[in-house]
């Protein structure tokens, strides 16, 4: 990709089938609700952080890097899928750091769609629908993953899109730039998808309420703190 770039569009389609046919390997031959929840997290991470590298300003070395990252995250999502295959169970640590791992992919894949949408010049609909897909698939992973009743799944699925795509558009008029956006919306994304996970399991208290509260005013506050140090200083 990084050498010929010209023939972007079918490497892309060859990283998607190896993809593919990797979740299917890891499912053990089979189709079923683990192999296409494998498939899915395998081409939200992948296809979103090579999306990020073609997009960012990176040379070569740094491209490796983060290239060797993907491959040992993505290694990781396929071993404790297999786990999970196997034994009909998530270990506390792979809930754990999967949650870390969506959160990345969630950055990474919503940073990529605004450069794609800058670069060829898109309209913002297919960067609302981007989002909209990528948030609900996240959260999904989340109830399943947490063993979360889903009668209700797709009510919140929609609030969570329509609030993600209400950012979008309000904050596509910013000039501000697209990682200060992203990050925004991965605040959004954690607090909205840990606050009904704790709903749903009976466990949102007062206390876990002013603690989430606690966490956006910090997170925000540092957010724009930063960003009004580049502003003030624009050469560090």
């Amino acid at each position: 990709m990084y050498f010929l770039p010209a023939q972007l569009m079918w490497w892309m389609a060859l990283l998607l089938i190896t993809l593919l046919l990797s979740s299917w390997w890891i499912g053990n031959l089979r189709w079923d609700l683990s192999t296409h929840m494998l498939a899915g997290e395998l081409v939200w991470i992948v296809m979103g952080s090579t999306g990020f590298l073609l997009f960012s300003a990176l040379t070569l070395w740094q491209i490796e890097l983060i290239a060797l990252l993907i491959t040992a995250v993505s290694y990781l999502v396929g071993y404790w899928h297999q786990d999970h295959i196997d034994t009909g169970q998530w270990p506390l640590p792979a809930i754990h750091w999967l949650g870390l791992v969506r959160l990345l992919a969630l950055f990474v894949t919503s940073a990529s769609l605004m450069f794609a949408v800058q670069f060829y010049s898109l309209g913002i609909f297919w960067l609302m629908l981007g989002v909209a897909i990528q948030v609900v698939f996240g959260l999904y992973l989340l109830f399943w993953r947490q063993g979360v009743s889903t009668k209700r799944f797709y009510l919140y699925a929609v609030v969570l899109a329509l609030i993600s795509e209400q950012l979008v558009w309000v904050t596509g008029a910013w000039h501000k730039n697209i990682y200060f956006k992203t990050f925004l919306l991965l605040v959004v994304y954690y607090l909205y998808s840990d606050f009904v996970g704790h709903y749903l399991k009976g466990n949102l208290t007062i206390k876990v309420i002013f603690e989430y509260i606690g966490i956006a005013a910090i997170l925000l506050l540092t957010l724009f703190f930063f960003d009004m140090l580049f502003v003030i200083s624009p050469n560090v």
